[in-house]
C-alpha cells in the first residue's frame, strides 16, 4: 500500500516545535523591551528614591530632582547609607537606609533624624513583602506617621517604641499595631528599635 506523505504540521513533534519556536520568540520580545527600558526604569526608581529622602525628611518634593540636588549630601559609614540636608549651610536632618526581616522578606526603610539624633523626624517603607490586606499595611500613612516628631533620647539613653493595639490611644512611643499583623508591626518597631541603637552607637553625636 502507497504510504501517504505527511505534511510538517501533521507530525507528532509539530506541536512541541511550534511551541519552541514561539517561546524563542516571546523571550526574544521581552529581551529587547528589557533592554529598551531598562535605563528608563532605572531612571524612575532612582527619581522614586530621591522623592523618598525627602518626604522622610519632611522637604518639599514640587521638583524633586532640582529638591534633592539643593538639599541632599549623600555618604556611607560603617555599613549605612545615609543622606544628610543642609538648608543655609545649617544641618536640618540625617537620614538612614535601615532594614530587618519580616514575616515573609525583609523589610526596607528610611528614617530621619534631626540634628542631635534625639529624636525621630520621619520614617517611610521603602520596600516589603507582607500579606498584602494584612501585613503590607505597615506602609499606610496612618502606621508610618505615628513616628514621626518623636523623642529617641532622654539623658543619652534610648527610648524605645513598643506596640498597643489598633484601637488602643497610644502614649509616649507607643505605636498602634495593624489589626491581624502582629508579627509585621512588631518586625518594623524590633527594626528602628536594633538599627536606632546601632546608629546611636556609631555617629555619636554632640
Amino acid at each position: 500500500m502507497k504510504q501517504t506523505k505527511k505534511y510538517l504540521s501533521e507530525r507528532k513533534f509539530y506541536p512541541v516545535f511550534f511551541m519552541v519556536i514561539l517561546t524563542v520568540i516571546f523571550v526574544g520580545v521581552l529581551a529587547v523591551f528589557y533592554h529598551l527600558t531598562q535605563a528608563r526604569v532605572q531612571t524612575y526608581k532612582a527619581h522614586q528614591f530621591q522623592k523618598m529622602v525627602l518626604l522622610t525628611l519632611d522637604l518639599p518634593v514640587d521638583q524633586i530632582e532640582q529638591n534633592y540636588n539643593t538639599y541632599i549630601t549623600e555618604e556611607s559609614q560603617s555599613g549605612f547609607d545615609y543622606y544628610f540636608a543642609k538648608r543655609n549651610d545649617e544641618i536640618i536632618g540625617y537620614c538612614f537606609k535601615i532594614e530587618g526581616s519580616g514575616l515573609w522578606g525583609m523589610i526596607n526603610a528610611l528614617i530621619a533624624l534631626n540634628q542631635d539624633f534625639s529624636e525621630l523626624i520621619g520614617f517611610r517603607i521603602i520596600d516589603q513583602n507582607e500579606t498584602p490586606g494584612l501585613g503590607a499595611r505597615i506602609t499606610e500613612e496612618w502606621f508610618q506617621k505615628q513616628f514621626q516628631d518623636k523623642k529617641i533620647r532622654h539623658d543619652g539613653e534610648l527610648i524605645k517604641f513598643t506596640m498597643v493595639p489598633e484601637d488602643d490611644i497610644p502614649e509616649n512611643n507607643q505605636v498602634q499595631q495593624v489589626t491581624g499583623a502582629t508579627s509585621s508591626t512588631r518586625a518594623v518597631v524590633d527594626m528602628l528599635n536594633k538599627n536606632l541603637v546601632k546608629i546611636i552607637q556609631e555617629f555619636k553625636p554632640e
